[in-house]
């Protein structure tokens, strides 16, 4: 009899412990691994990366006037440049709209017309943050935007705010950019670590902490993108007028599932 009732205390434990985990995002053994990486010449500085299942996409930031929107193939290869005369935070794919966006310095969400060279407003007064570089969700339903230390999710539709939450640890570090970028895959989201420009945290999609993980080499701050199912960063160009050559490096995250 007492055998029989650890037995089915032991079956009991499996259950439990079965339902607890089933269904939860895992992350054991996590890994980044470089998948690819390009030159990115701009003036200014690279701020986001975006892909729309055929072309990737570039934005540069920190000057209206000097705005560079860069297009390449799967491999890295340029094959074209636009000036829209934004001051871009972020830049991000609609899928189901198939429309480019840019989140430019400022509180809106522009519409890009890649082949008029111009942005149009998308959403007016959208988000909370000028300097804020948020992110869309894969599908194109949602829009993820941190701000002091708080993620607020909206609807990318309409840009109404659905929820907000606040992370168990964000980065305190406003210099350039750490402390306002996020990135969002379709079942994680992103930021950088405090006081961090190589470590990364990762939260589900209501904030709940995941881990921690460390890219193999600093990125710029604004810079943090997710592109293609990969997690990307840029070496920072820093070209100023002239303009220069950075570097997108984009990583897969082997291990999480």
């Amino acid at each position: 009899m007492k055998r029989a009732l650890k037995l089915g205390l032991a079956a009991l434990a499996i259950v439990v412990f079965g339902r607890a985990t089933c269904g939860r995002p895992r992350a054991a053994g996590m890994t980044p691994v470089l998948k690819v990486q390009f030159s990115d010449h701009v003036r200014y500085h690279n701020m986001g990366i975006t892909w729309d299942g055929e072309y990737y996409y570039t934005v540069n930031g920190g000057n209206t006037d000097y705005s560079d929107l860069n297009r390449y193939d799967e491999s890295g290869s340029l094959e074209d440049g636009y000036d829209l005369g934004a001051d871009g935070r972020a830049i991000l794919y609609n899928p189901d709209e198939e429309q480019l966006y840019i989140k430019p310095f400022g509180t809106s969400l522009d519409e890009v017309e890649i082949y008029l060279e111009e942005t149009s407003e998308g959403l007016a007064d959208a988000f909370r943050g000028d300097q804020s570089s948020v992110a869309m969700s894969p599908d194109g339903e949602k829009l993820y935007e941190l701000h002091d230390g708080t993620v607020y999710v909206y609807d990318a539709g309409s840009g109404d705010a659905e929820v907000d939450f606040e992370l168990s640890s964000y980065n305190s570090n406003e210099e350039q950019g750490y402390a306002f970028a996020i990135a969002a895959s379709d079942k994680f989201l992103f930021v950088w670590a405090p006081d961090s420009d190589t470590d990364i945290l990762v939260y589900t999609l209501n904030g709940k902490y995941v881990t921690k993980f460390t890219l193999p080499r600093a990125g710029f701050g604004f810079s943090l993108s997710w592109a293609n199912d990969m997690l990307w960063v840029a070496d920072d160009a820093d070209g100023a007028t002239d303009g220069a050559d950075g570097t997108w490096y984009g990583y897969a995250l082997e291990g999480l599932e």
